[in-house]
């Protein structure tokens, strides 16, 4: 679970985290998915692995990547040609949701999923144990109080950090300010902004 303020590049993030795990991971058929809220935000991330893909040769050279509108099953996928594996964008407003037998799921802008309909699918299809190491990641940035699938990781996130719950499993990554923080200081807008004076601007923040 990793949840940081807006600007920090959690998108890109998931877009490599993605592709690192469909070029390195040596287990064959991998099934990979980048969840997005709508498909506005699952273009948005297809795009961001296909220029990777694309600016890379080795990579280049290793896969075939299927984009588009083309409703067949490998739209908006990259595929490792050796073995068949993939990474496929999918968003929560698809007409049928994504089961199988997932190697990789990734939830991108957890907030903002309308529902928890698509975290349960995927977290219910990675159950078999013939993945030998199944990773499920939701990067994100706060919900506001309601209830909210969002929330929910949030306080299982928050109470494995703090040592109330014990799950090695679980790698909690919270950047966040706190209660009685003053909000006005930089020492602040850090904890909340990884990328401070990186992709997020100081200037902005100051003003």
């Amino acid at each position: 679970y990793v949840e940081t303020a807006k600007g920090s590049g959690k998108s890109p993030l998931a877009a490599g985290i993605g592709l690192y795990v469909l070029f390195t991971d040596p287990e064959r058929g991998q099934q990979g998915y980048i969840a997005a809220c709508n498909r506005e935000q699952a273009g948005f991330l297809f795009r961001h692995a296909k220029g990777m893909v694309e600016a890379h040769p080795a990579l280049r050279s290793a896969a075939t990547v299927f984009g588009g509108a083309s409703p067949v099953a490998q739209s908006r996928s990259i595929v490792r040609d050796c073995d068949g594996s993939f990474l496929r964008v999918i968003s929560a407003d698809a007409e049928s949701k994504h089961g199988g037998n997932l190697s990789l799921g990734i939830v991108d802008e957890l907030h903002a999923q309308p529902n928890r309909d698509l975290v349960d699918v995927l977290t219910t299809s990675m159950a078999s144990a013939v993945r030998p190491s199944p990773l499920l990641l939701f990067l994100t940035t706060a919900d506001y109080d309601r209830p909210s699938v969002c929330n929910e990781v949030y306080e299982y996130a928050r109470r494995v950090r703090d040592g109330v719950i014990d799950d090695p499993t679980f790698l909690p990554v919270i950047y966040e300010a706190e209660e009685g923080d003053d909000w006005t200081a930089p020492s602040t807008w850090r904890k909340a902004n990884p990328n401070y004076g990186v992709t997020v601007s100081e200037d902005y923040l100051r003003a």
